[in-house]
């Protein structure tokens, strides 16, 4: 992923200039394609598969892979040797063989030619290089999510997935869920009738940095330099990385994107926004004044749709038993969860969705739709373009809070009108020789 050239075909201006609905139109690929198309993985042989991040949500993933009867788990990668290492046995284990490949680089995986397709489940701040390299080198990616740290990373992968025909799917496992799905359903086909706002309520921080901190050595086995990768170098410490690398603004952005972009994406899926997203922002943030930790631990956000329908997010205020709450214009509400789904009239709950009514696209397994994807080339049920537009919220109301102002955004052409200083921050400068761009 070093850069090479600044003559790649499709420039940053294009790239930009030909985001939005327009590459969204295009989201289903054809049906019948060669078979040159699938490589390695094509309809008659299993799908190849590679992990680039053996923490707890890769190894959940990856055991997805060996479980399945279409895929095999051949490589996994981690710049944590004791993780990869472990990762490699679980994936030996349940084959019962030794043929597990491990690396520390993932550009040692993702150019490998008998590998067709990459789960990335790196830190936030990895996602998008990580990808893209995969793409560009053919592959299709299962990218955890949020897709990307930035809004300029999410758009590059999005145009460059399209250009070269790649099926990503972007880890919102809640689109893939009966509960969720029925309730969008319910949503978009109007049993709320007009929706006035969706509240989201995201859970507090859940890890707890001192006000002090000293740096420690590296442990053994650790390349700490490539975990940080792109970001600005920092002394390490143990509370920067792993779990609690999503705490710290260089490498994520706390819980607004870690527990949000999943109930964001649901807002989206039930209002059918997928090829857009909100005009204005504006968010209220407590931020850490000491300590390692820099993420808000108050969230208070206020985002509003072209057509007036606002969508709420905060972390300490819960409007009803769900992480997300449908109000509807004469205070109808339906709320959902993970743990099912209640109305301010339960019998919405128990209707059915019509012959006639708008039906969602259905997926009953998340790395099983992906898989599928991968050898019939349509579009997976969390596309590129739609993780994109969800983690482009969530980025636009953390902008709004870091820059305690509110933000007017044009989701067409994905720019903050009139400011900017907002638009400088949908990207990132990049540490060394890591570039978005071949």
């Amino acid at each position: 992923m070093r850069s090479r050239s600044d003559n790649h075909p499709l420039s940053r201006r294009r790239l930009f200039k030909i985001g939005g609905a327009a590459v969204f139109g295009a989201l289903a690929f054809p049906d019948i394609v060669p078979a040159s198309v699938f490589g390695a993985g094509a309809p008659s042989k299993r799908i190849h598969c590679g992990l680039v991040g053996c923490g707890s949500m890769g190894r959940v993933d990856f055991a997805n892979i060996t479980g399945s009867a279409e895929a095999r788990a051949v490589a996994v990668c981690d710049v944590d040797a004791s993780r990869r290492r472990a990762a490699a046995a679980e994936v030996n284990a349940a084959y019962g063989d030794t043929g597990c490949l491990a690396f520390g680089d993932f550009r040692e995986l993702t150019r490998r030619a008998d590998i067709d397709a990459v789960i990335v489940a790196t830190p936030d701040h990895w996602h998008g290089l990580v990808a893209l390299d995969a793409v560009r080198h053919g592959k299709d990616a299962y990218v955890e999510k949020p897709l990307t740290l930035t809004i300029e990373e999410g758009r590059v992968l999005a145009d460059e997935a399209r250009h070269r025909r790649r099926v990503v799917q972007t880890g919102s496992q809640q689109r893939s869920s009966r509960i969720f799905r029925h309730v969008c359903e319910l949503v978009r086909n109007g049993r709320l009738g007009k929706i006035s706002s969706v509240e989201v309520t995201i859970p507090q921080n859940n890890r707890h940095c001192a006000a002090t901190w000293e740096p420690a050595p590296v442990p053994a086995g650790f390349d700490y330099d490539m975990w940080l990768g792109p970001a600005p170098f920092e002394p390490y410490a143990r509370d920067r990385t792993h779990y609690s690398f999503r705490f710290i603004l260089d490498y994520a952005n706390g819980q607004i994107t870690n527990f949000g972009a999943h109930d964001v994406d649901i807002c989206q899926w039930a209002l059918g926004r997928d090829a857009t997203g909100p005009v204005e922002f504006e968010g209220f943030g407590e931020f850490p004044s000491s300590g390692l930790f820099t993420s808000p631990t108050v969230i208070d956000v206020r985002a509003r749709y072209a057509d007036g329908v606002e969508l709420l997010i905060s972390n300490h205020r819960r409007a009803g038993r769900g992480t997300v709450r449908f109000i509807g214009a004469d205070g109808a509400w339906i709320d959902v969860s993970r743990g099912g789904s209640w109305a301010s009239n339960p019998a919405l709950l128990k209707e059915k969705i019509g012959a006639g009514e708008v039906r969602l696209y259905e997926s009953r397994s998340h790395m099983g739709n992906f898989l599928e994807c991968v050898r019939t080339r349509r579009a997976p049920v969390a596309d590129v373009e739609i993780g994109h537009r969800t983690a482009t919220i969530c980025n636009a109301a953390m902008l709004s809070m870091r820059l305690r102002r509110p933000l007017r955004w044009d989701p067409a052409r994905e720019e903050f009108v009139g400011d900017a200083a907002a638009n400088r921050l949908r990207g990132r400068a990049m540490r060394g020789t890591w570039r978005l761009w071949e």
